[in-house]
């Protein structure tokens, strides 16, 4: 016992002394930020070296949203300091403000200023330019363009910087394995590929440190593999400092890449290394064992194959499989843009009180099918042929809110939520006032647009209608921690037992954990 706590001291001290050789490129101290009187950071002191990998992790609604916010320049914290040093200069923000720094149009903190100083981000939420191509929301973020000044754009030197940046743009696409969609325009790709796109993006704006609000959600197991290779040679490479969220399920390949480990919880950051970190984190159970925990002892646990590797592994309450269908697809071809999904046709069935996982590749056209089951289709999205059958209706022709009426229900995975609206608001316009999945987690007076992803998916689900015929959940598990998944199981197993029909899409990296 003496040998290990003297192997952990010599390697925390190794660690330290490794950590303080590196140049410190953003230090802040004693942040604070409260909402409507809640606090959510208490104090905060953090510093991060140049060439550093940090892994943020914390409850969902512990502030790692916020905290990001804040050190990207998108929120002012009530008071405390941050010091940027990452792009060759350095400057020093103190709140709260004094009133003559107001007064200096060049002095204010912004997302912009901060840009300019090397600070970066990747949203949760994928922020690009819909209509544009990959490429072109790549190449737009290049810094300092000469085109942007009409009395250099016709120059020879800015022709010869233009197509080094976009050389440079499709190198990084290149990279993250998107160098065959660099014509796609960004509304016809799938959340994988965007938040790939964004990456790239990001690097090319010329961020020394980058802040990554789970990188690795929606992506499949190529898709993680292609991400966490390229993110270790931006460090290795470019020496760039990156501070990174992640799903609870995919904390472990952060790890890989992770020198530092920041915990929040209760307002307050804690600092260890990685190592000490998975010391604490043996025996994490995985959340896929849905499927053996509605099967019991007798249920049986059953495979299909679909197009493109593509699959549906499903189970059935009570072990029955007579029980009447409830949704059945038939011939399904799907255009997307230029692009025809399902060029085959998709075909399968679901019955009631069957729950049904399906596990495609990213790109496969999860959100796709789901969207098109739901009726929302758009200038992008519709139905080239085939029929969509539901409760032995053909809803082909039918609204959205004439297929909820049918008992359908949809949790999509783009986590949209009404921002000017308190959430209580949004459970009366849902009308699920009374029906909490996450009873006394959730504020009720606070607005939209100041919920990190995590409450903006626990609000979706209590969003949901307690008594549907199928419910289809696109990654229903997206920015939750472990407390707020065995939620969502629960709720998923009592709504099977009901003979509810329920379709979970996910990423084909959880097959392993589930099968």
């Amino acid at each position: 016992m003496k040998e290990m706590e003297t192997d952990r001291s010599i390697i925390g001290a190794t660690y330290n002394i490794a950590r303080q050789q590196r140049k410190t490129v953003l230090a802040a101290r004693n942040l604070c930020k409260a909402f409507d009187g809640q606090v959510v950071l208490d104090g905060i002191d953090l510093s991060l070296q140049q060439g550093e990998v940090v892994l943020l992790r914390g409850e969902n609604g512990s502030g790692k949203t916020t905290l990001l916010n804040i050190l990207t320049g998108n929120l002012e914290p009530d008071s405390g300091g941050i010091e940027i040093k990452a792009n060759g200069c350095e400057e020093t923000f103190t709140f709260p403000k004094p009133w003559w720094r107001e007064l200096n149009p060049f002095d204010h903190f912004t997302p912009e200023r901060l840009a300019w100083d090397g600070v970066g981000r990747v949203w949760q939420d994928i922020r690009l330019f819909p209509t544009m191509k990959t490429l072109e929301n790549v190449v737009v973020a290049s810094p300092a363009t000469s085109s942007e000044n009409p009395l250099r754009a016709l120059l020879p030197s800015t022709y010869r910087q233009e197509k080094r940046n976009k050389q440079t743009a499709l190198e990084w696409l290149a990279k993250l394995g998107l160098a065959g969609r660099i014509d796609s325009s960004c509304d016809k790709i799938s959340l994988g590929q965007m938040k790939r796109v964004a990456i790239a993006r990001a690097i090319q704006a010329g961020a020394k440190v980058l802040f990554l609000d789970e990188p690795l959600s929606g992506l499949d197991e190529e898709g993680m593999r292609e991400v966490t290779a390229y993110l270790r040679s931006v460090v290795d490479k470019n020496s760039i400092t990156l501070v990174i969220v992640e799903h609870v399920f995919n904390i472990s390949r952060i790890l890989d890449l992770a020198d530092t480990v920041w915990t929040l919880s209760r307002g307050k950051l804690t600092t260890s290394s990685d190592g000490d970190y998975r010391e604490s984190e043996k025996g994490t159970t995985v959340f896929y064992d849905l499927l053996r925990e509605v099967a019991g002892d007798d249920g049986v646990i059953t495979h299909e194959k679909l197009p493109d590797g593509a699959k549906i592994a499903s189970v059935f309450h009570g072990g029955s499989r007579d029980a009447p269908s409830v949704l059945d697809i038939k011939g399904l071809r799907i255009k997307r843009g230029m692009r025809t999904i399902f060029d085959e046709g998709l075909s399968f069935s679901l019955q009631k009180g069957q729950l049904s996982i399906l596990e495609a590749p990213n790109g496969w056209g999860k959100s796709s099918l789901l969207d098109a089951v739901a009726g929302i289709q758009n200038g992008t999205l519709r139905i080239e042929s085939g029929s969509v059958t539901l409760n032995g209706r053909d809803v082909g022709r039918l609204q959205t809110h004439q297929r909820i009426k049918m008992g359908l229900a949809y949790l999509r995975s783009n986590q949209q939520v009404f921002a000017s609206l308190t959430l209580r608001e949004q459970k009366k316009l849902a009308a699920s006032e009374g029906k909490e999945i996450f009873d006394g987690l959730l504020n009720m007076n606070v607005r939209g647009s100041v919920l990190s992803g995590g409450e903006k998916q626990r609000l979706l689900v209590d969003l949901l209608p307690p008594a549907a015929d199928v419910y289809l959940l696109d990654e229903p598990m997206i920015g939750f921690d472990g407390k707020s998944v065995d939620r969502v199981r629960t709720m998923i197993c009592r709504l099977v037992k009901r003979d509810s029909c329920i379709l979970i899409t996910i990423p084909c990296q959880a097959t392993a954990a589930m099968v």
